[in-house]
């Protein structure tokens, strides 16, 4: 890169018009300082720069495509439809082509050196621009320089405020300045972040630049001709305006008047705001912001009739150009004017709404409870598992509560759509959960147990009443004898189980010992899937024991929480509702505890040993592990391969087959130890104790409010619960070892497909499905090239990673697909986003671009306040797209101030942040660096942790 000031121009202000002269100058200067800079060919450069003329509205709609960018192509689009569009030309790309073999900067980003304030205007270009001021009769008139690239305003991507403009400009030196800067604009900070953001990092985006009359508006603004915040939303379109230019809305710097308009009636509800300033002509050049006195700051910047015509105008568009409109526009002399149209790059296609097209059935996905087995993206070879074991089980849950075989059979679409992989995440298909409860008598008209067992967040909403109880009136109906059978037969497992539990442990230590053991790298492919099939034929297709144990957890659990609620509860203590939690507390045989009851008793003997105590603090994990392998501390050494040999399987996101648990990463269990060892080692005892005191005080609660036959029945369901709990966990665990074995066996799998060279990494196999795995072995597979498979699906699923997860409740219809290709309308969806709080730690505004995030706050007063910013919620008073170089390096964004509709508005949802403007309650006073904050962009709501 060059030094610091070699290609740097002293810049400007508005009104001054440097010389293209002078700023050739800085160029050429820096560019005889740096040998080996790539350059054009000169004699190329000269004959293609003799050939440039300007374009205009009357040139053809594919030259301007090719030559003049997207900018000038959508004027023409406007003025032949017949708008009122100010008069202009274009300078063509081969101009810019011009300045950057004029400046041999080359044609790539990598050439081009920072900090480049402006390009050389080629002499032929400085010669035609007084002649083209006088053919489009711009002469006399003060003119807006405008960038036009030819990626810009495009239908993926719209380049919203990535290039420059110069507004009220006359004359030839002023305007060719202006040309230079908009040129050098290509490849500022911003729009090389922006490039990268959207994947377009190859070569330097061409670019003509727009001449074109100033509008001395009386007031100004944008319109979209849908709703880019409510993808979902038909029936409303948005106008915004200002007094004075435009300029006040796009850059963010206003707050504007908010007009929803109905797009069938022209009925709006207008918000208008309290417009202090407006940006006006400078009498010295340029543009400056003025004060407004209160009568106009509090008037509409346009009548009921213009909010019409501008509605009327944009749907126009839409239906001429076959697509959603963007389109800026300017009223002077009570005229409408047209200044730019763009389509709307975030909106899914009509036909995702078209009943005839995509259907119309009804799904409500949930990830309550799920999420904390499957956290985060989850990949295909995970899934597919899953998906296969949950259909097994309930398929199982069925017959062994007496569900007659024809009906299971005419469910069977229902058992393999339990789950949804919804952008690479777990959840719930909630409406086949209900329709399997229905298949129960017991169950059939309530889904309260099961909500409480799968954590689903609030109950049933009223207006989705309707499709559960279709799901309802769908349940089989069973004769008097039949339910009364049923219900006798669900009644035998409930009190049953510890014979059945015995049996289970058996079967997976026989299945599961062998496999554990044995190197199965020394296995080839086909044995290797044979062992996994002969998993699921001896494990899971006898997976009894689980099923009655969840079943009767869900039933107690249920049956405790309602009687709390009922007779505890009932008397007013607004607290005893959870108090079956605190009853709960303290069992000391769960397994689930157990882990961590080890650990701390490992902590404890190292916290007493100095020598140990010491080498443990100074090292890593990795190398205090080292050490226990060549000999230190042996006894040491033997307590922890002991905890891996049991415990090996329970670490973080351990049904996750992609993950690497202790087995794999035994220094894991070292850093665990560290942690306990250098925070202080709290005693077991202690903690067991604490959970004892806790139980303790919720029984004495119990035994205050209950007596007699109450109490005696509600302790007989507590101590039902209490062992449901304890064996649901021992069971749990199993399942954890049964997915571990899995993964070493799928782990095999991976190596033995990369010696073969079918992949190029043994973790490639995660991103295949188990079919995918098991038809390339038999013969079956649709392709062979399953390495390129997986680096389409890494590239995929890292984009889900890096994206705003999807709500944790919300509805589709119809075709599932194609709804999640579009995640604003996920977002749109959200059913829990108009959930209210009285909080009042909770700033509200508009959302801009919805999201859920939760994490720390970066208040930056200027834009030096962003440096070193690392994934934080960004907050500010407002941004302009100058700050979209940070965009990617923060998870969210509050401003206090700006439109749903500026520039930073639109890079912001294209790039998917979440994001809220318009924040009341001084959000840059009220929060601090490192505050942590729950973003609910999807609500307009902040709220304070």
């Amino acid at each position: 890169m060059a030094d610091s000031d070699s290609f740097i121009g002293k810049p400007s202000s508005d009104g001054d018009a440097t010389s293209a002269l002078q700023v050739d100058s800085w160029i050429s200067r820096s560019i005889r300082a740096r040998p080996g800079v790539c350059s054009h060919d000169h004699s190329f450069y000269r004959s293609f720069v003799m050939t440039i003329e300007p374009l205009g509205p009357e040139s053809p709609g594919e030259v301007l495509a090719t030559r003049a960018g997207g900018k000038a192509t959508q004027l023409a689009t406007l003025g032949r439809l017949g708008c009122s569009v100010p008069n202009w030309f274009c300078i063509p790309v081969e101009g810019f082509d011009a300045a950057l073999a004029e400046a041999q900067l080359g044609n790539n980003l990598e050439t081009i050196p920072t900090g480049v304030f402006s390009l050389p205007v080629p002499s032929k270009i400085l010669e035609l621009i007084p002649a083209a001021l006088a053919q489009y009769e711009l002469s006399e008139d003060f003119v807006a320089v405008r960038s036009s690239g030819l990626d810009e305003d495009g239908l993926e991507h719209s380049f919203a405020g990535q290039f420059e403009s110069y507004l009220y400009r006359r004359g030839p030196e002023a305007i060719a300045e202006a040309i230079g800067r908009c040129w050098a604009s290509a490849f500022s900070e911003r729009n090389v972040a922006y490039r990268n953001a959207i994947g377009k990092t190859d070569s330097v985006p061409r670019m003509g630049v727009i001449i074109q009359r100033m509008i001395a508006s009386e007031s100004a603004g944008v319109a979209f001709s849908r709703n880019p915040l409510a993808p979902g939303d038909r029936k409303a379109l948005i106008v915004e305006s200002v007094w004075g230019q435009g300029e006040g809305i796009v850059s963010g710097k206003l707050d504007s008047d908010h007009f929803v308009v109905d797009r069938s009636t022209g009925e709006y509800e207008a918000n208008l705001a309290t417009k202090k300033t407006a940006i006006v002509q400078n009498p010295e050049g340029g543009i400056h912001e003025v004060t407004l006195d209160d009568v106009q700051a509090r008037d509409a910047s346009i009548t009921s009739d213009q909010v019409r015509e501008i509605a009327d105008l944009v749907l126009r568009l839409e239906s001429e150009l076959g697509l959603p409109q963007d389109l800026e526009w300017a009223i002077a002399d009570g005229r409408l004017f047209a200044l730019q149209t763009r389509p709307i790059t975030t909106l899914p296609p009509d036909a995702v709404f078209e009943e005839d097209v995509a259907g119309s059935q009804a799904v409500i996905w949930d990830n309550s409870n799920i999420v904390e087995s499957y956290s985060g993206v989850t990949t295909p070879l995970t899934f597919s598992h899953v998906n296969h074991a949950y259909r097994e089980v309930y398929f199982q849950t069925c017959g062994l509560l007496g569900v007659p075989q024809s009906v299971i059979e005419a469910h069977e679409g229902m058992f393999s759509n339990m789950l949804g992989l919804i952008r690479g995440r777990i959840y719930y298909n909630l409406l086949n959960w209900y329709r399997l409860l229905s298949l129960f008598p017991l169950f059939g008209k309530s889904g309260s147990f099961m909500e409480t067992m799968m954590g689903v967040k609030q109950s049933l909403e009223e207006d989705l009443q309707p499709i559960f109880d279709a799901v309802v009136d769908e349940a089989p109906q069973y004769g008097r004898f039949k339910s009364v059978g049923l219900m006798i037969r669900l009644a035998v497992h409930m009190l049953g189980g510890a014979r059945a539990n015995e049996r289970f442990l058996a079967r997976v230590d026989r299945v599961c010992r062998p496999v554990e053991e044995a190197d199965l790298t020394k296995l080839n492919l086909p044995d290797q899937i044979a062992l996994y099939e002969r998993l699921l034929d001896e494990v899971l297709k006898h997976w009894k024991a689980p099923i009655v144990n969840d079943t009767r957890c869900m039933i107690a659990f249920g049956m405790l929480k309602s009687l709390t609620e009922k007779w505890i509860a009932g008397d007013g203590d607004q607290d005893a509702a959870s108090l079956q939690n605190d009853l709960l507390c303290g069992s000391g045989d769960l397994k689930s505890t157990e882990p961590m009851r080890l650990l701390l008793e490992i902590a404890s003997e190292i916290d007493g040993d100095d020598e140990i105590r010491g080498l443990l603090l100074d090292q890593t994990s990795e190398e205090f592990w080292e050490a226990l392998q060549d000999g230190f501390a042996p006894h040491l050494k033997a307590r922890f391969e002991s905890y891996i040999s049991e415990y090996g399987y329970r670490c973080v996101d351990e049904l996750k087959l992609e993950t690497l648990d202790y087995h794999d990463r035994p220094h894991m269990v070292v850093a665990s130890v560290q942690g306990y060892v250098r925070h202080g080692v709290p005693p077991a005892e202690e903690i067991e104790e604490r959970k004892r005191e806790i139980r303790g005080g919720a029984e004495g609660v119990v035994r205050e409010r209950l007596t007699g036959i109450r109490r005696a029945y509600y302790f007989s369901v507590l101590r039902w619960t209490r062992r449901a709990v304890s064996d649901r966990e021992l069971l749990r665990f199993e399942r954890t070892r049964t997915f571990g074995v899995v993964r070493r066996i799928f782990r095999g799998m991976g190596q033995n497909l990369e010696a073969l060279g079918v992949l190029e990494a043994e973790g490639d196999v995660f991103y295949l499905t188990i079919d995918e795995i098991m038809a390339f072995n038999d013969g079956r597979a649709t392709t062979l090239e399953l390495s390129k498979l997986v680096t389409a699906r890494r590239v995929e699923y890292e984009e889900y990673t890096n994206s705003v997860a999807p709500p944790n409740r919300f509805l589709t219809r119809g075709a599932v697909g194609a709804v999640l290709r579009h995640p604003s309308l996920l977002q749109s969806l959200d059913l829990l986003k108009d959930l209210g709080s009285d909080d009042p730690n909770v700033l509200h505004g508009t959302s801009c671009c919805p999201g859920v995030v939760e994490g720390p706050v970066r208040v930056a007063h200027s834009f030096e306040d962003t440096e070193g910013l690392d994934g934080e919620i960004l907050v500010t008073e407002r941004t302009d797209p100058g700050w979209v170089p940070v965009f990617p390096a923060c998870s969210g964004l509050i401003i206090e101030r700006g439109s749903l509709l500026s520039h930073s508005a639109v890079v912001a949802r294209e790039l998917g942040i979440p994001t809220v403007v318009g924040i009341e309650g001084n959000p840059l006073d009220k929060l601090e660096n490192g505050q942590i904050v729950h973003l609910d962009a999807g609500k307009g709501e902040v709220r304070i942790l």
